[in-house]
């Protein structure tokens, strides 16, 4: 959702970034931990929502200074320090990425594997201090998460979930790589076919590199899975991780206390997760 930019967050973009125009600038509500607004095509605000976020905002600011020095995409980085807003929330001016989403449910498999291919090659020792832990999004697989999980789903998707999170400790013993931890919609930017840069890497983490091609994939098109993956391997575990992300958005769901529509969801999530479960018996 966008919407116009209020005077107080005018009044900290101009105090962030004072050398350019923030006339007519408009603030991106979509992401979960921080709002952005945009104004020019120089630099962005990105505005912490929670304490949570503003505590985590250093991090967020050194690693994507790291990541970009390390991929020839564009990363956004920080282009002066943290302030706080009024509120005593932190915002800061990042370098301005241009482009916009790649359309859903296709694109080129041979620069998805590229995408894949780099973000393996990236050494994680350095990088380690600064990332997020794996299932930083959504927690981990609790035995209580599952159990609630398990009964709210209907009795024909049971064995399919329980197949799945028995994959869960094999699934942790993959030596880890560097996964982006959304690589979908808004987080990459593409121009004219060509992908200029990678967004919001506050979810990075060092996990099983399968989640990148399933990542790609939720939204590229999953049919091209074993084009984008490195090894049979790495698709079948990336088809293991899509049944799984369907798990956990049921899981959200069920949390909510604003009643979502669970018939539409497991209209959508069902088949995906007898795919992801039949990949798992396959070995």
């Amino acid at each position: 959702m966008s919407r116009a930019a209020t005077d107080a967050e005018l009044a900290l973009a101009r105090r962030l970034a004072p050398q350019l125009s923030w006339q007519g600038a408009r603030v991106e509500e979509g992401g979960q931990f921080h709002r952005v607004l945009l104004g020019n095509e120089q630099a962005v605000i990105r505005m912490a929502r929670t304490p949570q976020a503003s505590a985590a905002m250093p991090r967020s600011v050194a690693l994507h200074r790291a990541v970009s020095e390390r991929l020839a995409w564009q990363v956004p980085t920080a282009l002066g320090p943290i302030a706080t807003d009024a509120q005593g929330l932190a915002a800061v001016a990042m370098r301005y990425i241009p482009g916009t989403a790649h359309p859903p449910h296709r694109g080129d498999a041979r620069i998805l594997r590229r995408v894949v291919d780099a973000l393996a090659e990236v050494e994680l020792d350095t990088l380690r201090p600064l990332l997020a832990e794996p299932f930083a999004f959504g927690g981990p697989w609790t035995t209580e998460r599952r159990q609630a999980s398990h009964d709210a789903l209907p009795l024909e998707l049971r064995p399919a979930a329980l197949t799945l999170w028995e994959q869960l400790p094999e699934l942790a013993q993959v030596p880890p790589g560097l996964v982006h931890g959304d690589l979908a919609g808004h987080n990459m930017h593409w121009v004219n076919g060509e992908l200029i840069g990678i967004l919001d890497w506050d979810l990075a983490a060092a996990w099983d590199p399968a989640l990148n091609t399933a990542y790609l994939c939720l939204w590229h098109g999953q049919d091209l899975i074993d084009q984008v993956a490195p090894d049979p391997g790495q698709a079948r575990r990336a088809r293991i991780w899509l049944g799984l992300m369907s798990l956990e958005r049921f899981s959200d769901a069920i949390a909510r206390t604003d009643h979502p529509r669970l018939d539409k969801l497991l209209r959508k999530i069902g088949p995906r997760l007898r795919m992801a479960a039949a990949a798992a018996a396959r070995g």
